[in-house]
């Protein structure tokens, strides 16, 4: 079962993202206390998203599904890991059977 993280923690890891910044998604795989957050419908990180295709502007274009850097998901939990993309999930898996992952 998940713990609570202390929240100077948890934002520590946050900060790991280049995006942090400027980010203002709700729901982030690097969010260790991700278990405790309520509303799962809300936005979603790049790397929760699948991939999709559209057409915007006469130009199709594609949104999520894009691989998490390995970087990062070596700090991402195994509870928010079942939540990410299937291809950063598949890398998330690959690091851990290395035993990459922190």
């Amino acid at each position: 079962m998940a713990k609570w993280v202390e929240e100077y923690i948890n934002v520590k890891n946050l900060q790991r993202c280049p995006r942090f910044e400027r980010c203002s998604i709700t729901l982030c795989p690097l969010d260790l206390n991700l278990p405790f957050r309520s509303n799962p419908e809300r936005s979603k990180c790049r790397f929760f998203r699948e991939q999709k295709r559209g057409i915007k502007g006469g130009k199709e274009i594609t949104f999520g599904g894009q691989v998490m850097p390995d970087e990062l998901l070596k700090y991402v939990s195994p509870y928010n890991a079942k939540l990410l993309n299937e291809t950063s999930r598949r890398r998330w898996l690959e690091l851990k059977e290395e035993k990459k992952l922190t």
